[in-house]
């Protein structure tokens, strides 16, 4: 049985599970990417990439490079976010020992995850308040799927309550739906934010079950 790694949860998939499609189509149909592990060479070449993204963004100081065999990536030494970095595409857009965040660039749609130390006193309901003022604040801002659908992960499974904003907007001048996530996690506020051109996006169910489970796992990284 292989171990495929899909984002940062792992899902086992039997060579039998289809006489007709192989793993990988399946669970393309369903919008999902899977990796195989890399070899130690691929290993050492990832971490060479990591750290040259660090250094060209000036945050090396910020970041520990905590590349594995499912990928490359670096923590953010204050929050504990792990952005994937070292592919085309990936890159930290900036960092403090008060805020980071990254982003990945998937042919036309991009994801970037960001942290910022949460004000004293702050909950789930002010982080979504000030998430949403600033979301109404973007060009051609128009609410989709409603306001804001809240998300209580299976008790004991360690994932934060969150909220999921869905949103259109104008960016770089093209009509784009955006679907934000908000939670606040052991004293930051973690926002993860997927982006698609309106025109080409795709509802994928399991996509976005998986997006509402695995929320917060970019955090587990502990200091």
């Amino acid at each position: 049985m292989r171990v495929w790694v899909i984002a940062a949860s792992v899902l086992l998939v039997s060579p039998a599970a289809s006489a007709q499609q192989s793993s990988k189509d399946i669970l393309a149909s369903f919008g999902i990417k899977i990796v195989e592990p890399m070899t130690a060479k691929e290993l050492t070449a990832a971490k060479a990439r990591v750290d040259a993204e660090l250094e060209k963004s000036g945050t090396a100081a910020l970041f520990e490079n905590v590349s594995d065999a499912n990928g490359g990536k670096a923590r953010h030494r204050a929050s504990g976010l792990v952005c994937p970095l070292g592919k085309k595409g990936q890159r930290v857009l900036a960092a403090s020992m008060a805020e980071a965040s990254c982003e990945t660039k998937d042919g036309s749609t991009i994801y970037q995850t960001r942290v910022e130390k949460a004000p004293e006193g702050a909950t789930l309901e002010t982080a979504v308040e000030e998430a949403l003022t600033a979301s109404q604040k973007e060009p051609g801002y128009v609410a989709s799927g409603g306001v804001a659908v809240t998300g209580h992960p299976r008790p004991g499974s360690g994932r934060p309550d969150h909220q999921t904003l869905r949103f259109l907007s104008q960016i770089s001048g093209q009509e784009r739906l955006s679907r934000l996530q908000i939670g606040v996690v052991r004293g930051w506020v973690l926002t993860e934010r997927r982006i698609t051109s309106n025109k080409n996006a795709k509802p994928s169910t399991m996509a976005d079950v998986l997006s509402e489970a695995t929320f917060g796992t970019g955090m587990d990284i502990q200091q």
